[in-house]
């Protein structure tokens, strides 16, 4: 049957999907192609969520994927955010329908609220680790002074970071704590510091600005935050090259 896909769509659902070849074509490919359309609504969007996750051509979309997102729009999520999630981690929507509305009990819990961006990503979190690992991470986070209020305000506003290696969050926390520079809440209120490299972003970005404000080319006020959030081109061109002689040396420049 033509379901309208061009040849290069039918290409890159094979290439990332090569056992597809192996599928009944009325039993399994069809019916799960339809469902998605009726959610993402165009051939294009249903490639690029078959690229993403393999496995949606391999489950019964009836008893997964549909169950799942009339679960998260019934608990009040957005459904941009849905859709957004599906694209981004459609993995998610495979889970089994009462193991989703597990992890939503634990989000609500956590106290997460259901109107905030935040909640879907809190799910995908909570998803992507075992009860044993959660445990570990809380007594990284509890390692660094953080209480337990201050553990689940940042998993409330910055999930993602429970997803990143005990090794960066102790190292980055380390060299934030050890400079002598910032207050304790510093991480809290920029957990997204912890997502960064030490030694590609935030200690050589660290450097260069220190050097800049001791000598008084930038304000005193500029924010290791702000800075560190920004990209290396756009920190290249606002703080490297106006200071070449200064700290040149210091950056590590785009090789592309």
């Amino acid at each position: 049957m033509d379901l309208g896909f061009t040849p290069d769509d039918i290409a890159d659902i094979i290439t990332a999907n090569p056992w597809i070849l192996k599928r009944s074509a009325d039993k399994q490919i069809l019916p799960s192609i339809t469902q998605l359309k009726e959610i993402v609504g165009t051939n294009s969007a249903i490639c690029k969520v078959l690229k993403g996750c393999a496995w949606f051509l391999h489950h019964d979309l009836e008893k997964t994927m549909i169950p799942n997102i009339e679960f998260m729009k019934s608990s009040g999520i957005c459904e941009s955010q849905i859709t957004k999630t599906l694209f981004n981690f459609p993995r998610l929507f495979t889970l089994k329908p009462e193991t989703m509305k597990a992890l939503v009990q634990r989000v609500d819990e956590l106290g997460a609220d259901r109107n905030s961006k935040m909640f879907v990503h809190a799910i995908r979190t909570l998803a992507s680790m075992t009860r044993e690992n959660w445990e570990l991470k809380l007594q990284v986070f509890r390692s660094l002074g953080w209480s337990e209020n201050d553990i689940l305000f940042v998993f409330r506003s910055k999930p993602s970071v429970f997803t990143y290696s005990d090794k960066k969050i102790r190292e980055v926390a380390e060299f934030i704590s050890c400079r002598g520079k910032y207050h304790a809440s510093f991480l809290l209120l920029h957990p997204e510091m912890l997502s960064y490299s030490l030694e590609s972003r935030v200690k050589p970005r660290f450097q260069i600005v220190e050097i800049l404000k001791s000598k008084n080319l930038i304000s005193k006020s500029a924010s290791l935050a702000s800075i560190c959030k920004l990209t290396d081109n756009k920190f290249l061109k606002r703080y490297v090259l106006p200071y070449k002689v200064e700290v040149g040396n210091l950056f590590k420049y785009p090789t592309s």
